[in-house]
């Protein structure tokens, strides 16, 4: 692993949280792109003349061809960046993505690293059964500072420039949104679970599915709850399917 001076550290940390546009390495590498409908309309035109597989394959090609020309940063200098982030007031160190940090074909991003050891455990029982490895994945946040309270939306939003950049660097075949905020925070608007669960939608060149968070399915009435169990587990077996069929 490279090492880093305390002057390179330094440098990339202020060039990061500089508030001048010149010098911010974030500025130009949010998700949010106009040809979303387009491309997504692209890949359902495509998929009715030729296999799923070898679709998703071209728009992985695409990506990778794309990503190569626009990012300067590498994931161990955002990674130094994001520990270092002093943007907000809380007092609780930032926490980096867990698993494969390199190549996985899943991101799977939650709101925070506020989850309880049951919704862990639920997590983690859904993605074996699915027969996905953490090799396979890398789990990220949101927000990177934990907090017992709500995060107010300025703390958001300092962070999410985090998320976009990460994304892209670590050029997966599928986003996975774990709960309605890291949906909302990708999509920039309000989501609500209920509109795309379980679907494949498209961002640029990214496919995102979305389900519930682990704390919701926990906190559902024992009415539901077998209900939403079995959604949230078929949601991460169709994440599994789909990112299966694209080549890296």
């Amino acid at each position: 692993m490279t090492e880093f001076s305390e002057e390179d550290l330094e440098s990339l940390i202020q060039e990061a949280l500089s508030n001048t546009k010149s010098s911010n390495p974030f500025s130009a590498l949010h998700l949010g792109f106009s040809e979303t409908n387009l491309l997504e309309i692209i890949h359902q035109k495509f998929s009715k003349r030729i296999i799923e597989s070898e679709v998703n394959d071209i728009f992985q090609d695409v990506r990778k061809d794309i990503l190569s020309r626009k990012i300067s940063l590498n994931i161990q200098e955002l990674h130094t960046i994001t520990k270092n982030c002093r943007k907000c007031s809380i007092d609780s160190p930032s926490e980096l993505p867990k698993w494969n940090v390199d190549n996985p074909d899943i991101v799977v991003v939650l709101d925070s690293p506020n989850i309880s050891p049951d919704a862990i455990n639920l997590m983690v029982s859904s993605f074996k059964s699915a027969g996905l490895s953490s090799q396979q994945l890398c789990l990220t946040y949101i927000n990177r500072c934990p907090t017992k309270r709500k995060y107010e939306n300025q703390e958001i939003i300092n962070c999410s420039p985090y998320i976009h950049t990460e994304i892209q660097l670590l050029n997966p075949k599928l986003i996975l949104c774990l709960g309605a905020l890291p949906a909302s925070v990708l999509f920039g608007s309000e989501i609500k679970i209920k509109d795309i669960r379980g679907s494949i939608t498209w961002l640029g060149y990214w496919p995102i599915l979305t389900t519930y968070s682990p704390a919701y399915v926990l906190k559902s009435s024992s009415f539901d709850l077998t209900h939403v169990i079995d959604h949230f587990n078929n949601d991460i077996l169709q994440a599994y399917n789909f990112s299966s069929s694209i080549r890296k």
